[in-house]
């Protein structure tokens, strides 16, 4: 997850301590500290002629002195012809990188340079289906912004690089195609480096030698990659490995590169992986990469990134390892195909790491991370999860919205389809074979929670995912006997984009010592909407969506059940045949008379300071009034004989 939240939500939300405890109160100021160096990297836009080329394979062969930040290279591409006629092709490189020469096979091929592209003619003009290769050198000293996509730090007074790309720092870094619309099919990673240090990569290690005291380290990874999911590390690594048993005689390995000086610590934390993939292997489908391996390799960011089978880690505190392990399966093996719909990667990674809090440790921090986490999103009126302006990065990588408010979205759709439908609709998004190991888009998840459920979702997600704000849920409630409670549910929304959030509300009734309890799913498809239930216990108090189903706020719940009419105000005859009459003694006058009909329909509102109500039109049942007088809101119960 690179982002700028990414550590942000990481280092936060789920930096969670030792003591695994849910952790979302840092997100805003880690998001300030990173956003606010992102002005270089929120001019890039991706360029569309993209899609006449396929990238099959690179080779990456770099050199790389953690002492020096610099870096110097040989990336050699296959790329397929996805148009008749491709006569060039373009990488991204930013222009402070010197391009050393270019060739196709043994021709020493031209290029020009133009606002962080190299243009290249191509040695010879290929139809659809046809492969060519480039070979670009290249070397220089990256340029430094935003989260650092090539950095150099040092820990215990060791030396350290890393890469960390996400969203737009490849081409800082590395000749690339910087795409959310082509993934490498293939890659080798062979990096060369003085012998005291180590390379950490994608895939599986299959060679590290020492040649002339120089340390080459070669990574193979046969997955397709997004370009911002390459990564390497290098420093004086140690390694030891953990394993998850599949119980069919495979196993998946959960390789380790720490700090010499953080090994033991770490072996005592990096366990619980194993026992984490488990759980989402049960909850969405096996690893995507199980057949080469799953990693973490500690670096000097602030927070982690979910580069393709090797994780990068400030630490190894329980929530950062099952946000960054979600990613495997959305951010890496499907990743999002446009950066406005982050969410696809961040609230995945977000809910499925709330989900290890509901699944593991006996559940027992699972209450406290909904709280947090709808606390988060409430603390401000606005925002919606989509991101209309993906070159302000700080927005992108948004914990409150991206992060916390894009994994309610998936909560939400939980409540309302039931676990069944939910994950049904989760494991077909997972292995569907349009987006397995490629990207995707909103549109098509919506499809398989539509298909799942059997439902239209449109409205949820004008309202949830492209609308702003929350409801803020409001009550009265009154009981006629132990087997009929009459109940108004009312709302107004934070943000004006929304003018009614239509969801099912779940409220829960209990008697005076709250010794006994019933749970309501209400409904609620218009305001002041009124429900009769079937307690089956005198109710004293309700709650609201006691158990954090729902992004909201609870405001004022009235108990009208025991009210009795103030001296000075009488209400009669009630029962009424035909008309009703309101009478006042003092000089609290009356300012507006409201009945509410049995469904919560608003039938009366006057203004007037009649007295004198016709209601014969009414059919017989139990009504509520509401007197407003210049000093105080009553409630009556009415019934119509």
């Amino acid at each position: 997850m690179n982002k700028l939240l990414l550590i942000i939500y990481l280092t936060v939300i789920f930096l969670a301590t030792s003591a695994q405890v849910p952790d979302l109160n840092l997100v805003d100021k880690i998001a300030y500290q990173k956003s606010k160096n992102f002005i270089q990297k929120s001019s890039f836009n991706e360029n569309q002629t993209y899609a006449e080329t396929d990238f099959i394979y690179q080779r990456m062969e770099w050199v790389i002195d953690p002492n020096v930040e610099y870096i110097s290279g040989k990336i050699t591409t296959y790329l397929k012809s996805r148009i008749d006629g491709l006569s060039k092709t373009e990488f991204d490189l930013i222009t402070t990188m010197t391009v050393d020469s270019i060739k196709s096979g043994n021709q020493k091929l031209n290029f020009t340079r133009n606002e962080n592209k190299i243009n290249i003619p191509l040695a010879t003009e290929l139809n659809k289906g046809e492969i060519d290769s480039v070979v670009i050198w290249y070397q220089g000293k990256p340029e430094e912004s935003g989260f650092g996509a090539f950095s150099k730090g040092e820990h215990n007074g060791v030396p350290i690089i890393w890469t960390l790309s996400e969203p737009y720092g490849a081409m800082e870094w590395w000749p690339c195609k910087q795409s959310l619309a082509d993934k490498i099919d293939s890659v080798d990673i062979i990096v060369t480096s003085p012998e005291p240090y180590r390379t950490a990569s994608n895939g599986v290690l299959i060679s590290e030698k020492i040649v002339n005291k120089k340390r080459v380290m070669h990574w193979k990874h046969r997955f397709p990659i997004a370009t911002y999911l390459v990564a390497i590390a290098v420093t004086n690594y140690t390694d030891y490995s953990d394993f998850l048993d599949l119980g069919d005689g495979r196993q998946i390995e959960i390789l380790n590169y720490v700090y010499p000086e953080s090994e033991n610590d770490a072996k005592t934390k990096t366990p619980v992986t194993a026992e984490i993939m488990n759980l989402f292997n049960t909850l969405i489908g096996e690893y995507p990469f199980a057949s080469e391996k799953y990693g973490h390799a500690q670096f000097g960011w602030g927070g982690g990134m979910e580069h393709q089978t090797m994780s990068f880690m400030t630490n190894f505190s329980f929530g950062l390892i099952a946000h960054e392990l979600a990613h495997q399966w959305f951010g890496d093996y499907i990743t999002l195909g446009s950066w406005h719909e982050i969410w696809l990667n961040e609230g995945f990674a977000t809910y499925l790491a709330g989900l290890t809090y509901e699944h593991l440790q006996n559940g027992y921090w699972w209450p406290t991370w909904k709280k947090l986490t709808v606390e988060r999103i409430t603390s401000k009126p606005d925002g919606s999860v989509f991101v209309q302006d993906t070159t302000d990065v700080g927005r992108i990588f948004n914990g409150r919205l991206s992060y916390s408010k894009g994994a309610y979205v998936l909560h939400m759709l939980r409540w309302i389809l039931g676990d069944e439908d939910f994950y049904a609709a989760i494991r077909n998004y997972y292995n569907d074979p349009n987006i397995a190991n490629g990207f995707a888009l909103t549109s098509q998840l919506i499809e398989h929670f539509e298909q799942a459920g059997d439902t239209s979702l449109t409205e949820y997600f004008n309202d949830w995912y492209y609308g702003e704000g929350y409801p803020v849920y409001s009550a009265t409630f009154y009981q006629h006997s132990k087997n009929e409670l009459v109940l108004m549910l009312s709302q107004n929304t934070s943000h004006q984009s929304v003018g009614f959030f239509e969801m099912p509300v779940p409220v829960r009734a209990y008697n005076s010592d709250k010794t006994d309890s019933i749970d309501f799913r209400l409904n609620h498809t218009e305001n002041n909407q009124q429900f009769i239930l079937n307690p089956e216990f005198e109710v004293a108090e309700i709650s609201i969506d006691p158990d954090y189903w729902l992004v909201s706020k609870t405001g004022t719940i009235v108990n009208a059940t025991e009210y009795k009419e103030p001296d000075d105000i009488l209400v009669f005859p009630n029962p009424f045949i035909d008309n009703i009459t309101i009478l006042t003694d003092s000089g609290d006058k009356i300012q507006t008379v409201k009945i509410y009909s049995p469904h919560g329909k608003l039938i009366l509102n006057s203004e007037s300071r009649q007295s004198i109500f016709g209601l014969s039109h009414l059919t017989s049942g139990t009504y509520l009034m509401q007197i407003n007088t210049s000093q105080n809101t009553f409630l009556q119960k009415i019934v119509k004989q």
